[in-house]
């Protein structure tokens, strides 16, 4: 496939890092030289420097022959200009990045046709609905569904005395899901039967989402009841949490803004059950005499990483049991999991994920990005064909690093043994690292080849 990127921020460089890796022919447009000359040395792909709002700029990257054309720098107004001008030139589909839909709002069709659009994502959105899933769940750290909620993906942090910590996950009581990966310190792996899980361990647990249910509740969930959320920030994303949580009749959410007036705005427009106060969340005399630390969730959502760090430690600091944050530097993240920090939610990398999502097409797909990129869960689906013998899920030669974590039916959802049979139509959920993804992905491109 052509695909042409316009933009070398960190949503352009995951996504030619990994368009590139799977031989697709991409062309990075940029207009800093510098990090162009950075991108043409680390990846292998074509590099224009220059701008593309510039129809001569864009004919230089042979947009007229792209199959994709993606527009993802920070500049909203670039990004839609660019899609109008990429449309006429000929390129075939086109997404669009934007920090800001609300432009969209009453008049999406509008702009669909007149930008040129067939998706327009906004990082913002992505982030506010990544934070509001997770702290949904009242334990995990990371929450992705699948198959209209059939089955999840829950990350959970393995807690001291838990019995799934006394024998190797071949004999442990699992409650019908299944550990797909786990992440210790600096180590990331796809189990086997013969592992075993410690305490401090994060453990990626995939089943059906009440048989998840009842894996917290026998794992030491906490009792049912009015929860406590504090937001710090009431820019775009603390907004959009503070709308869609306020709401919730179980949830209590308080917002900790700087800025007077842009707190005034959020109070205004706020549902009843969202208190904004005015004041530093990075102020532990502020924290002490609002008692965070008794909240259930603290959620850092500022553009300042460092200031959403320092919240952070000083909330888990006062008790809080869970923290989130957002890290817009790349670099940042690890540090983030090295101070302790439960989620670490990149806005940029959310968008460059989906956008993943509708470039991939076929028999596979990755529908999640797990453990900041260190694994994906990828769908295939088992085609109609003329194989006359059963194919089991020992039979498929995964390679160590990955494993069938969920086989989806119309009618049921299999967490899957060994042994377990696959049928025509199965939706198969595996597990792979990201060094065996080319791998796995030529192994089920030749198991859908043979059954066409």
């Amino acid at each position: 496939m052509n695909i042409v990127i316009l933009g070398a921020g960190e949503v352009g460089r995951h996504l030619a890092q990994v368009l590139s890796r799977e031989k697709h022919r991409v062309t990075v447009v940029d207009q800093d030289a510098a990090r162009a000359e950075t991108m043409l040395e680390s990846l292998d792909v074509q590099v224009v420097v220059g701008d593309g709002t510039r129809a001569s700029v864009l004919s230089q990257c042979s947009t007229s022959k792209a199959d994709l054309f993606v527009a993802v720098t920070d500049n909203d107004h670039v990004n839609m200009l660019s899609c109008v001008i990429a449309r006429d030139l000929g390129a075939k589909r086109r997404i669009l990045r934007l920090k800001d839909t609300s432009r969209l709002a009453g008049f999406r069709y509008f702009y669909k046709r007149s930008v040129g659009f067939d998706v327009a994502l906004s990082t913002e959105e992505l982030a506010a609905s990544d934070v509001v899933n997770t702290v949904a769940e009242r334990n995990a750290l990371e929450v992705e569904s699948f198959a209209e909620g059939r089955v999840q993906v829950r990350r959970l942090r393995v807690q001291a005395g838990d019995e799934i910590t006394l024998a190797p996950l071949s004999g442990a009581r699992l409650d019908g899901v299944l550990v797909g990966a786990v992440w210790r310190k600096e180590r990331f792996f796809v189990p086997s039967g013969a592992d075993q899980v410690a305490e401090g361990d994060q453990v990626y647990l995939i089943g059906r989402t009440e048989d998840l249910d009842a894996f917290e509740r026998h794992h030491g969930a906490t009792p049912a009841g009015r929860r406590s959320i504090v937001v710090m920030g009431a820019g775009g994303i603390g907004r959009e949490i503070a709308q869609k949580l306020g709401p919730r009749e179980d949830l209590s959410v308080r917002v900790i803004e700087l800025d007077a007036e842009r707190a005034h705005a959020l109070a205004t427009a706020s549902p009843p059950g969202v208190l904004v106060l005015v004041g530093d969340a990075t102020d532990l005399d502020l924290l002490l005499e609002e008692r965070i630390g008794e909240a259930d969730v603290f959620v850092a959502t500022t553009d300042d990483d460092e200031d959403n760090m320092v919240a952070c430690q000083l909330a888990r600091s006062l008790g809080v049991k869970r923290t989130l944050a957002l890290v817009n530097k790349a670099s940042y993240r690890q540090v983030y999991d090295l101070l302790g920090i439960d989620r670490a939610i990149s806005p940029r990398i959310l968008c460059a994920t989906r956008i993943m999502r509708f470039v991939r097409s076929g028999s596979v797909s990755s529908i999640a990005v797990i453990g900041e990129g260190r694994a994906e869960v990828l769908e295939f689906e088992v085609r109609p064909g003329e194989r006359r013998t059963t194919l089991r899920v020992k039979g498929l030669g995964l390679p160590r690093g990955a494993l069938v974590g969920a086989i989806v039916r119309p009618r049921e959802v299999v967490i899957p043994g060994a042994d377990t049979a696959l049928e025509e139509g199965d939706h198969v959920l595996v597990f792979a690292l990201s060094e065996v993804l080319e791998e796995v992905e030529e192994l089920f491109g030749r198991l859908g080849e043979g059954r066409r």
